[in-house]
């Protein structure tokens, strides 16, 4: 029990997860991996909209309740995570400091933040797709009502 106190997982889609990304090591010259995960659209904490962040796990694991088409990221609970994004002009290009470096905005949160936003942000996505799924079924039975009402009459 006092593991699950030390570990926040966050479960995110696999389509917002990059696993084993090759780098050279710039000292050893080997061969490493890394893992990237890209928050969803809809991802707010505190008032921040973090919507497309990333940030780079350890860990990626297949989900163990959500099914093979999810990835739980186990985070230290007492660890901040830092979310990472390219910071743009109005134009949408890079904005790179003196150095010629580009500029990134940084936002550090704690993993139980994040996990609530990544869980409060699939919920509202999946409402909103109850919401459409709603307004075409409604449509769908109304065309079919208009389609019986157009029908000519056998005689």
């Amino acid at each position: 029990m006092e593991d699950n106190k030390k570990n926040v997982y966050v479960t995110v889609h696999k389509n917002f997860v990059r696993e084993n990304i090759e780098y050279p090591d710039r000292k050893t010259g080997e061969t490493k991996t890394f893992n990237s995960v890209t928050l969803p659209k809809g991802t707010v904490i505190d008032g921040v909209v973090v919507s497309y962040y990333q940030f780079t796990p350890l860990f990626v694991n297949p989900s163990r309740f959500k099914g093979e088409n999810f990835r739980d990221i186990p985070l230290l609970a007492d660890k901040e995570v830092w979310l990472k994004k390219d910071a743009l002009d109005a134009d949408g290009n890079p904005v790179l400091d003196e150095d010629g470096k580009q500029v990134k905005d940084i936002v550090k949160v704690m993993p139980a933040q994040l996990k609530e936003a990544i869980n409060k942000g699939r919920e509202t996505y999946l409402a909103s797709l109850d919401d459409k799924a709603k307004d075409a079924r409604e449509a769908s039975a109304n065309q079919d009502r208009e389609a019986r009402r157009a029908e000519p009459v056998a005689r």
